[in-house]
């Protein structure tokens, strides 16, 4: 693999100028990553607190032993109980067959983060991937896009709950998912890696009750030699540890809404736009009745925490009640996962893609409510991968691939077709009209003047005239396109890798389309590129 290492923008702008090292740090974040003693700083902040470590590690066995976790993830479990252990954490929601390449990207930048501070600190870091299986949307995650008669195609798995339940309890039918797995396989080709790949997803379905169960047991099956922990946010057992901070967040609500809006607003006076959808009243806590989540908010004439339409009434002795006995009956929302995370975690570091980095600098103060630091926050690596037959079409015509990746390939496209073509269609149609309709104008007139009954037909007459024209141009596009076709099927095939739908690559496609194209080792040599969190775009020739 060779990389190319390129400035581009992230999707949003706080973002972008984080990653350049130009976002004022203090306005949102507590550590500022352009600090060579930054991980140093962080340890020295967080040595002294204390963690649920004993019961955390005891949870993190019992669930990694159920997807027979490798023995390198078993060994990192055990560190966590040496009090000077600390993690590099991220997640995302659990896409099946992992998602877009960014989840992928995100675990290969935590991992990397975490062996590379273990060198450097000299104290054990351990990567976990927090499974955000408390989300709901199941549409965010129930599908895959392929490429079926050259065209982007959304597989979606068949199955569509009625209610707004966890990710976690949405259950997943065996046969169904063999079936499903089987068509998305299909659709990459036959190679020499297929057989061995249909029977890893198909013994990763076998140990499968959920979408998360799947997804957890890819991921440490794909990094076992890597040690990687994952974290199930929705799972019952965690709930237990996090029964004691569910009571704090009841209690402080109010606190932890005021200081987000607090610094929402100081961003927007920067210039930056709102990530987080937060009012006033806003609890920043879920009520789970086991088949639907609701969004709670504070009522404070009646003094009562309610869902939107009004059908869950809670008073905070309730609420606190329910977070000592029945924690599993909440959940946490955008605002404060990240405050239960740090609770949790002796965090070293969060690694985080651009929309995250966003909105988590609306976070800053209320990590402060809790008399917490928000840790450091690195930037998950990007990537763009390039197969050798696209850049022989890149080659071919004669295109720089920073046009796709800056999404003008279109416009491209057409000055190369415009240059081809030799003449100045459009502009000779365009003139052939007026032309046109100089010599049908006076010819209209004089047929009114005969009969103005003639209208109709002498407007419809010139409206036939110029379609004739239209149909002329459009006749002599397609000849041109036919004329041109190979090379404009080389224009589709690299926007359709690069740049599908007009999104970037790692949105759209998955990582299975590579393993089964260049073997399992595609992941190792991925792991094995340097510079993951310098904030440059890598493009990854293979």
């Amino acid at each position: 693999m060779e990389v190319r290492e390129i400035p581009l923008g992230a999707t949003t702008l706080l973002a972008t100028d984080y990653i350049n090292g130009v976002f004022p740090t203090e306005k949102g974040f507590s550590y500022s990553l352009k600090a060579e003693d930054v991980f140093w700083r962080r340890l020295s902040d967080i040595k002294d607190r204390a963690y649920l470590r004993r019961e955390l590690v005891e949870y993190l066995r019992s669930y990694h032993k159920r997807f027979q976790a490798s023995s390198k993830t078993m060994e990192n479990i055990e560190k966590l109980l040496d009090r000077e252990s600390v993690v590099v954490v991220g997640g995302q929601q659990a896409g099946l067959l992992t998602g877009p390449l960014y989840t992928i990207y995100k675990i290969i930048t935590i991992i990397t983060l975490a062996k590379e501070q273990e060198r450097q600190l000299g104290v054990p870091v351990v990567p976990i991937f927090w499974i955000a299986g408390e989300d709901h949307d199941i549409a965010e995650v129930n599908h895959v896009y392929v490429v079926e008669d050259g065209k982007m195609k959304k597989m979606v798995y068949p199955h569509a709950p009625q209610e707004k339940r966890m990710v976690a309890d949405v259950p997943l039918d065996r046969q169904i998912g063999y079936e499903w797995v089987t068509s998305v396989v299909k659709t990459y080709g036959e190679t020499e890696t297929t057989n061995k790949l249909l029977d890893f997803l198909f013994r990763c379905l076998e140990e499968s009750k959920t979408f998360v169960d799947f997804f957890a047991s890819i991921v440490l099956r794909l990094f076992a030699s890597e040690g990687l922990v994952v974290l199930n946010a929705a799972d019952a057992g965690l709930r237990t540890l996090e029964s004691g901070f569910f009571t704090v967040l009841v209690e402080r609500h109010r606190e932890i809404t005021a200081a987000v809006l607090q610094k929402q607003e100081e961003l927007r006076r920067l210039g930056y736009k709102q990530m987080l959808d937060i009012h006033a009243h806003s609890a920043n806590l879920f009520y789970y009745d086991g088949r639907e989540r609701w969004l709670l908010e504070y009522d404070p004439q009646k003094e009562m925490f309610r869902s939107k339409k009004g059908n869950i009434m809670l008073a905070k002795e309730e609420l606190m009640q329910l977070a000592k006995t029945k924690p599993a009956c909440l959940s946490n929302n955008v605002v404060t996962r990240p405050l239960m995370q740090e609770f949790l975690l002796p965090t070293l570091a969060f690694v985080a893609g651009p929309g995250e980095i966003a909105y988590w600098a609306e976070l800053k103060e209320a990590f402060s409510v809790f008399g917490l630091q928000m840790p450091p926050v690195v930037p998950r690596v990007q990537m763009t991968i390039v197969e050798r037959s696209i850049q022989t079409d890149l080659a071919d015509i004669g295109i720089d691939i920073m046009d796709v990746l800056e999404g003008r390939i279109e416009a491209v496209k057409q000055q190369w077709l415009a240059k081809k073509a030799r003449y100045p269609l459009e502009d000779l149609f365009a003139k052939a009209k007026e032309e046109i309709e100089k010599i049908h104008r006076p010819l209209r007139e004089i047929g009114m003047e005969i009969d103005r009954g003639l209208a109709g037909v002498l407007t419809k007459n010139a409206a036939f005239v110029q379609a004739q024209i239209d149909f002329l141009q459009q006749t002599l596009q397609k000849a041109l396109i036919r004329k041109y076709e190979a090379e404009l099927q080389k224009f589709l095939r690299v926007e359709m890798s690069l740049r599908p739908d007009g999104a970037p690559q790692e949105r759209i496609w998955n990582i299975f389309y590579y393993i089964n194209k260049y073997g399992f080792d595609f992941v190792e040599k991925l792991l094995q590129l340097n510079g993951h969190w310098n904030g440059m775009h890598k493009i990854v020739y293979i």
